[in-house]
């Protein structure tokens, strides 16, 4: 026997997606009218009223998405977080040579900064007023970033791709060279990204990495010695003209005055 089919509960659940769909999207209209109104304005100025009246809802609906400003902000940092971890991964774990891996990361870092929402900016900017909770997340997110690529940077050292130093190091120039972004990048002006990363991976590639063109430590030695003896050789042929030159004055002088 056949059971009939209750419309209602099919009806029931296209409501509750539809609804599922709608605030989905004030969400999203949220967190990107928020990212908007910190960079302008600044996290301390930014007030609820700013953001809830261009999304067009009320206080008490905002309240129904986020506890507060700062659930707005330490939800915009960890969706931001997540992506940055994922992306760092998914280069870091293909099966390429160390020098490409780097290359890309330069990459992923510069388009991060440039292409993405302003958000190194937005929290560098607001560092002493960020709540702890937030800021806390953003160094978590530092720390494991810093780890990935510090341990990739040992692997090029054992590989003979990267110059031997301290690890640490050659990942906070590597970092530093990307994050510094924030301070001076604005969207639109005459650098691109595209520039940004041919710069950067330049001198990564000039400054980091081996070559086998280049001289090892023990041939710019022995180049010094050659020069160094070679001014040697020219002081002393020059201290021979120079005792040449210094001749006495004829007598002739002399013999005339007797004369």
């Amino acid at each position: 026997m056949l059971v009939p089919v209750k419309q209602e509960n099919s009806n029931g659940n296209d409501m509750g997606d539809r609804m599922s769909r709608t605030r989905k999207l004030v969400e999203e209209e949220l967190i990107r009218v928020a990212i908007q109104c910190f960079s302008e304005r600044g996290y301390q100025n930014t007030t609820l009223d700013d953001i809830v009246s261009q999304v067009n809802i009320s206080r008490v609906t905002f309240y129904t998405y986020f506890k507060s400003k700062e659930a707005l902000l330490k939800a915009i940092f960890e969706r931001a977080s997540t992506t940055y971890q994922q992306g760092l991964e998914e280069i870091l774990a293909q099966p390429l040579s160390c020098r490409e891996k780097l290359r890309q990361a330069v990459a992923f870092q510069v388009i991060s900064f440039t292409n993405g929402p302003p958000l190194a900016r937005i929290f560098f900017r607001e560092e002493a007023s960020v709540p702890s909770d937030t800021a806390e997340l953003v160094a978590a997110t530092q720390r494991r970033r810093d780890r990935l690529l510090e341990q990739e940077i040992e692997k090029g050292i054992r590989s003979g791709e990267v110059i031997k130093e301290n690890p640490r190091l050659l990942t906070q120039a590597f970092v530093g060279m990307c994050s510094w972004l924030y301070r001076w990048y604005q969207p639109g002006e005459s650098v691109s990204p595209e520039d940004i990363v041919r710069v950067f991976t330049r001198v990564l590639e000039s400054g980091l990495f081996t070559s086998k063109t280049q001289p090892d430590n023990g041939a710019v030695t022995h180049s010094l010695r050659q020069v160094e003896r070679s001014l040697q050789k020219v002081q002393h042929e020059f201290k021979k003209v120079s005792q040449q030159l210094r001749v006495k004055t004829p007598r002739s002088g002399v013999s005339s005055r007797r004369l």
